[in-house]
């Protein structure tokens, strides 16, 4: 008898029908991915199972008994525990205290608390003080703690949304080891995934979900990486192989940068130079872009500092930061506004907003970047995470910037839009721009990167000039070289 059946299961939204009658079956200690692009409905079929969203129609029983959850915590008394994409921490409370939020009581023995969460940190070899704001903690520490919480409510069914789109190699294969434990304990595991390395490592069986439709699932020995893309979109998707587009002339610039826990630093960029940072979570490498963008610590380009983000971008430069949702969109306007904020005196008239030349600045980098769908009204927060992260690249691109820092760019979006989102990259760097890129995926650093810069404890300890392969990339970032 299954664990879980789903069977049939609809969910619309308005006049979207986000979920078309799909089937989904897990068994117990499997580890089950659940694949497709942005948009496909995944996320919204692991809501329906977690008791976020209710379901129209179709049906769900777990171990053989019909269940309707209406609430997340009704799920949770099931023993269903969900890891979301976007993170549902509390920033101002400490580490310890979002282990364990929502099973807190009245009076909390603070003391206790911490030794709890110390035990749970050292399951996943997380080296980081339990009474810690989360605020202060890297994406990728973020991530690795929303993970232990889950893990602590010892749920019999855990989903795990992108759960590695913030980790380096490294904690990727801590990540891998604990899920394998779990499954040994007989805890089935739902992996979504846009990295089909991934799913081929430690899955069992794969599903693939394309416009809220079950297109198939196999056991993952039955199946190739390139039938499963096909699967996904529907046609071939060619891999990204590195072109240098290193133009002649005067540098760019020169960036000296530190801060805590950062040592000094120097990097040359060259026209239409692509330079990858590589790194652990806590090597500093995360922490760059900010500091170059004059959000933290202390930065200078050729010899002149960077003083704020404002004067970053005052002299050509912008960041594509790994947040989206929080740092750089605002979820409630439309993708026209989004798109618009940076050159708003470009589209304007006399200081008067010009509607029209905003549509047509947002038309054109809504056809450049193949967003969808392309309405420009759209509400950027009802967007998949895909296209959320083209209209934060093509807001940050409308200022026409000289240097482009992206940090973690392709974090949670499909394979499709993310093989977009090189192309546009390439494209800038043949027009001479000089692009940082800061990646905690190896693959997509090899690809795109002219030099690769590792960081380990706060400083650059290797550089990698293209071509280079993949494994040595690994080898220096985790010290095995």
């Amino acid at each position: 008898m299954p664990l879980l059946e789903m069977r049939g299961v609809t969910k619309s939204f308005g006049s979207f029908q986000a979920l078309k009658g799909v089937d989904f079956t897990l068994k117990e200690g499997q580890v089950h991915a659940l694949v497709g692009e942005n948009g496909a409905g995944k996320s919204t079929l692991m809501k329906v199972l977690s008791g976020v969203e209710r379901r129209d129609g179709g049906s769900m029983t777990v171990s053989g008994r019909p269940v309707a959850f209406s609430s997340v915590s009704d799920a949770r008394a099931h023993g269903i525990v969900m890891v979301y994409q976007e993170l549902a921490l509390v920033p101002s409370l400490t580490v310890a205290e979002n282990l364990f939020l929502g099973d807190l009581s009245p009076l909390i023995n603070h003391r206790d608390l911490r030794r709890r969460a110390a035990a749970l940190l050292r399951d996943i070899e997380l080296d980081i003080d339990p009474a810690m704001e989360v605020e202060r903690l890297s994406i990728g520490e973020q991530q690795l703690v929303e993970i232990a919480g889950a893990l602590a409510r010892e749920g019999r069914i855990l989903v795990l949304d992108e759960p590695t789109a913030a980790l380096s190699a490294l904690e990727t294969e801590r990540l891998f080891g604990l899920i394998e434990r779990v499954q040994r304990d007989g805890v089935a595991v739902v992996y979504i995934s846009h990295r089909l390395e991934e799913v081929f490592h430690i899955a069992d069986q794969v599903t693939v979900l394309r416009d809220g439709a079950l297109v198939g699932s196999v056991a993952v020995a039955d199946v190739a990486p390139d039938q499963v893309v096909q699967m996904m979109v529907g046609r071939a998707v060619r891999a990204q192989d590195h072109v240098s587009r290193i133009a002649a002339g005067p540098p760019v610039g020169t960036f000296r940068f530190r801060a805590d826990g950062l040592e000094a630093n120097e990097i040359r960029l060259a026209p239409g130079e692509v330079v990858g940072l590589a790194g652990v979570v806590g090597s500093g490498r995360s922490r760059v872009p900010a500091v170059l963008f004059g959000l933290e610590g202390e930065a200078d380009w050729d010899g002149k500092p960077i003083w704020s983000p404002h004067d970053a971008i005052g002299r050509g430069m912008v960041l594509v930061p790994s947040d989206r949702k929080t740092q750089g969109l605002v979820l409630g306007l439309p993708v026209q506004h989004n798109l618009t904020l940076a050159v708003l005196k470009d589209v304007s008239d006399t200081g008067v907003l010009s509607r029209r030349r905003e549509r047509q600045e947002a038309r054109n980098w809504i056809e450049r970047l193949s967003l969808r769908p392309p309405d420009p009204m759209k509400i950027v927060g009802e967007l998949s995470g895909g296209n959320q992260q083209k209209v934060v690249v093509g807001k940050a691109l409308a200022s026409q910037p000289k240097v482009l820092l992206l940090d973690e760019p392709t974090r949670g979006v499909d394979i499709g839009a993310r093989a977009e989102l090189y192309d546009v990259i390439q494209s800038l760097a043949s027009q001479g721009l000089g692009i940082l890129v800061s990646s905690s995926d190896t693959e997509e650093l090899v690809g795109l990167a002219d030099r690769i810069l590792v960081f380990r404890e706060g400083r650059v300890t290797t550089e990698l000039h293209a071509p280079v392969q993949h494994e040595e990339v690994v080898a220096h970032v985790t010290g095995a070289q």
